[in-house]
């Protein structure tokens, strides 16, 4: 019997997780120390730090998981302090020695982030590691823990890419907020080919991962991504056309985004938190990366939305929850 343990199952990404294995009738516990985003997952929830390696070595003990999704991890992309990013690294550290004294288990598969190399830097080899900040470099230590263990359990890295959906925050919620107030510009004369995830997708890649029959998924790292890939543009003309059909997307010379781009930085000196744009998203909007996603898709197989099914569910989602 499966007996699925899923760390940070109260995130974002594992919102979904959770949600598909409870539909999927697993036995299934979230590990995390904030309650769930939804309600009826309060009773799939207990309060685990993975940080406190007794705390979760015994609750190991009592549930036995026979696989754990490890999602558990702490984000900030301005933070200088690599002992703000423990979770991502002592808490990694902790999770594969509990592991070791779970005789229950057969495979762990550990989520780490494209931040592992600066955006864009498609890695030669697995271990080709160029962070651009401290919170890349925590994922990095972790993947470094993971990589040089001893496990005797089959295990592997996925590394998602940007992802998107219900439930999420920050910076594709801000991209979906702005298009739906026709705020949003193409940038004139340029499509790029930005690698993203809808949630859902995500969740499934990950599960038929972590449940492969396959040996070749040992030790492996695999790149989330959805296929066939679209632009950034095609997405966006996605959004605004499921939002009202009256929408169509202008375009601006790149000279004038980047200047409301600049404006975004002062209005961050100031104290503005979150501005609309500024030059690090500008950045990120215009690097685009072909990943490469082969061996996910040997393994995972058609996805199961579309990019249209997956922009018009989190429209839905946020128009239910005020978001728009």
């Amino acid at each position: 019997m499966i007996r699925l343990c899923v760390t940070g199952g109260s995130g974002f990404i594992g919102t979904s997780v959770v949600d598909w294995a409870i539909s999927a009738g697993l036995l299934v516990i979230n590990f995390d120390i904030k309650p769930p985003k939804i309600a009826s997952q309060n009773k799939y929830w207990k309060y685990v730090d993975i940080r406190n390696y007794s705390e979760l070595e015994n609750a190991f003990s009592d549930f036995m998981p026979t696989h754990i999704l490890h999602l558990a991890a702490t984000t900030g992309m301005d933070v200088e302090d690599i002992e703000y990013f423990n979770a991502n690294t002592y808490g990694v550290k902790n999770l594969i020695d509990a592991s070791k004294v779970c005789q229950s288990l057969k495979r762990i598969l550990f989520t780490s982030s494209l931040l592992v190399c600066r955006n864009g830097y498609i890695p030669k080899f697995e271990t080709d590691y160029c962070p651009p900040n401290i919170y890349g470099k925590s994922k990095m230590i972790g993947e470094q823990f993971v990589r040089e263990s001893n496990m005797i359990v089959s295990w592997s890295i996925v590394r998602p890419t940007s992802v998107w959906g219900p439930w999420f925050e920050h910076s594709y919620l801000k991209f979906f907020q702005i298009i739906s107030r026709n705020l949003y510009f193409h940038i004139r004369g340029v499509s790029i080919v930005k690698p993203q995830t809808f949630v859902k997708n995500t969740a499934y890649m990950m599960q038929k991962i972590l449940f492969s029959n396959s040996d070749a998924v040992h030790k492996e790292t695999f790149y989330l991504a959805d296929y066939p890939e679209i632009t950034t543009n095609e997405w966006a003309d996605l959004i605004a056309k499921n939002l009202s059909k009256r929408k169509k997307i202008r375009s601006m010379p790149y000279s004038l985004i980047k200047l409301f781009a600049l404006c975004g930085d002062l209005l961050k000196l100031i104290g503005i938190t979150d501005p609309p744009l500024t030059s690090f998203r500008l950045k990120n909007m215009m690097t685009g990366a072909a990943y490469p996603i082969s061996n996910t898709r040997e393994i995972v197989g058609p996805l199961p939305f579309s990019t249209f099914e997956g922009v018009s569910e989190t429209i839905n989602w946020m128009s239910k929850s005020k978001l728009i």
